[in-house]
């Protein structure tokens, strides 16, 4: 594509205003002004600007006319357009601004570039239609800024200029080098699939990097002028590699940093990336607390399967899982924000007396005829591939409950026993008598043991009664820390 115009965001990204951020935060713009003197170009921004004369300069910030009209003046930054905070009109991250800047300069958004160090640029430029680059400087920022997946990332605003103006020459020259290493590589010839490669990442190309740093973690004696497989793979992933990307999220993985890698894995799976669709679907299903994993980790299984044949085992094992929850819905109650399911509502208070109720408080303790009448109503829905686990009581000693031997029925007619998997090791005050009605309070006092039970199974956590659904919550949290593909949770009722 031709460009014809570049749009900046301000502080941050063309000017570093760190030195002056406690009075840009407070809006003290007299003071900004009065201590522009500690404000600098960040690197390489006044040659590109120099070496760009032919091309449209646009400025838009969320900073007001009265701070950022004497800023650009102070560093001599030429533009054609300024587009500064308005109070009645929509800012970034609305594309709004965006628009208005291109109109300014009489240019089709989509033949413009918007370079900016913040989520809001991202979400502006992307929303605008044009051309979307992130600007950092560490890390830690490529990590905050590419799960918002703009067109690139940059960390040298000579990069910039290579897209401007040597874009058509330059992608040619590394695409063919890269196509003439993959060419030395079918020959069998080692050296010249190094040199190609080589020659195509220098230029570059963000396949070429990557299929580089494969190479070298394979043969660490050819690495060369000080680069690095960490420092490839991240180029490449700055480039929107969803090979690279999602190699990083198997790192951060490995290094237990569960988030981060999520992250990694969705933005390689919605780049079509079959094997990181595969790997956020498994992470998705084993992130607790979260708002309708189930469908969309069977979205993202099914989108896969369809390149990846060694998906089809976890296809079928959630579409199980799928078909059991909708079940679940036809017969008894969900409460979407805990993501419990719950058979009726309880009423704690005696002097209602209903007999819903009475028959959970005939669980409790331990009534043969409230046990089976729940057994009626739950086993005629499980299949026998799940986990049947019990939430256990706040008295650590105190290991036969209903609720348990409800459970080991159940299983006894279809399921797999996991009774004896969650266990109480430590008392806590019931939360009925005044104890602490929040998730770690549970986690703290129980643990997982017999874990081949539970391992990559479908399993289904009973508790007798659920009312800020936190003991079900922590249930869920353990039993999925020590391996289960997922937990659905059921309750007898819910305190109204």
């Amino acid at each position: 594509m031709a460009y014809e115009a570049l749009m900046f965001d301000l502080d941050g990204t063309l000017v570093d205003t760190s030195a002056i951020k406690t009075w840009r935060e407070k809006r003290l713009w007299h003071e900004c002004i009065r201590h522009f003197r500690f404000t600098r170009f960040n690197p390489h921004v006044r040659l590109l600007l120099n070496n760009i004369q032919n091309k449209k300069i646009g400025i838009v910030t969320n900073a007001p006319y009265m701070y950022a009209e004497p800023l650009l003046k102070y560093h001599g930054i030429r533009y054609d357009a300024l587009i500064s905070y308005e109070k009645n009109r929509n800012n970034k991250p609305y594309p709004d601004p965006l628009f208005r800047c291109a109109q300014h300069m009489n240019v089709h958004i989509k033949h413009c570039i918007y370079v900016g160090n913040e989520a809001i640029d991202i979400a502006a430029a992307k929303a605008a239609g044009c051309t979307s680059v992130a600007y950092v400087n560490t890390y830690s920022e490529i990590e905050q800024l590419l799960v918002h997946m703009p067109h690139l990332i940059i960390n040298n605003f000579l990069d910039l200029q290579h897209i401007l103006t040597e874009e058509k020459e330059m992608k040619k020259t590394a695409q063919k080098r890269f196509e003439q290493a993959l060419e030395e590589k079918h020959k069998g010839n080692g050296s010249g699939y190094f040199r190609y490669l080589r020659e195509a990442s220098d230029q570059g190309h963000g396949l070429a990097q990557y299929y580089l740093a494969k190479l070298l973690r394979k043969n660490p004696h050819l690495l060369h002028e000080g680069k690095n497989v960490h420092d490839l793979l991240w180029s490449a992933a700055m480039k929107m590699i969803p090979e690279a990307i999602f190699e990083l999220g198997q790192l951060f993985e490995k290094e237990n940093e569960w988030e981060k890698a999520k992250h990694f894995y969705r933005v390689a799976a919605h780049m079509g990336y079959a094997p990181a669709q595969y790997f956020f679907a498994k992470m998705k299903l084993r992130t607790p607390f979260s708002h309708m994993k189930l469908h969309i980790a069977y979205h993202w299984i099914k989108k896969c399967s369809e390149k990846l044949n060694q998906t089809l085992p976890l296809l079928n094992q959630v579409e199980k899982i799928v078909q059991f929850e909708n079940d679940l819905r036809q017969h008894f109650h969900y409460d979407k924000g805990n993501e419990i399911f719950f058979i009726c509502n309880y009423l704690p208070n005696e002097k209602y007396k209903d007999e819903y109720s009475m028959r959970i408080l005939g669980v409790k303790e331990r009534k043969q005829a409230d046990i089976a009448y729940f057994c009626e109503r739950i086993s005629p829905l499980i299949s026998d591939d799940i986990v049947i686990c019990c939430f256990p009581s706040s008295d650590h000693r105190n290991i036969l409950t209903g609720i348990r031997e409800i459970a080991q029925f159940v299983a006894q007619e279809k399921g797999i026993d996991g009774t004896d998997c969650l266990v109480r090791w430590k008392s806590r005050e019931k939360s009925s008598y005044g104890g602490e009605r929040n998730i770690q309070s549970h986690v703290q006092t129980m643990k997982v043991f017999k874990r081949e039970k539970i391992v990559g199974k479908h399993v289904l956590l009973l508790d007798d009664v659920t009312t800020s659904g936190s003991s079900l919550r922590a249930g869920e949290q353990l039993l999925l820390e020590s391996g289960a593909l997922y937990v659905t949770k059921l309750a007898l009722g819910k305190t109204k």
